[in-house]
């Protein structure tokens, strides 16, 4: 098995760059042995401001995915995690018809005969302000990130040990006190 780690953001924008910085975070640990010891799954982690069809090549070859991207919210609270499945992901283009989604650029790698992952997770990570051009996290993100980090270990382990059972608990939101609901 196969699986992709991969944080989406823009490190110019402020808070949009936590992806990164988590994906980052993420391969250290797992390098450093935050992982199960008897997986046998290919893990690669990959930082990528890219975006729509842009990303088939980054995807292809992969059986299973684990996105860490942020999410806009009406009145979002900067940091709080929501892990999303495949169905939960809108299908639908974004802002400018030269844009699709993940879901359709899954479809369209896989209407061209790629290899594209069966399996996809998003840790979706809220933020108030994801327009701003500005380096860096805010302090509210930059506090949120081992929380943030613990729930990105937690799917990925998930991701390579398929034959552990998934609850209902893994499509939780967590808020900034830690409290899942």
């Amino acid at each position: 098995m196969k699986i992709l780690v991969l944080g989406l953001g823009n490190d110019l924008h402020g808070d949009d760059g936590v992806g990164l910085r988590v994906v980052n975070l993420l391969k250290r640990a797992w390098l450093a042995g935050a992982r199960p010891a008897a997986t046998t799954a290919a893990v690669d982690f990959e930082e990528c401001c890219a975006s729509g069809a842009a990303l088939l090549e980054v995807l292809h070859g992969y059986d299973g995915v684990l996105i860490i991207d942020t999410i806009f919210k009406p009145e979002p609270v900067t940091g709080r995690v929501r892990i999303l499945e495949s169905m939960d992901i809108r299908d639908v283009p974004g802002p400018s018809p030269h844009y699709i989604s993940v879901p359709q650029t899954l479809a369209l790698g896989r209407r061209l005969g790629l290899k594209m992952p069966v399996t996809m997770k998003v840790v979706a990570v809220e933020a108030a302000d994801l327009l701003q051009l500005k380096e860096g996290l805010s302090e509210e993100m930059r506090a949120r990130l081992p929380a943030i980090l613990e729930v990105a270990q937690s799917v990925l382990i998930r991701l390579v040990e398929p034959v552990c059972p998934v609850d209902d608990q893994s499509r939780r939101v967590i808020d900034n006190r830690g409290r899942t609901g």
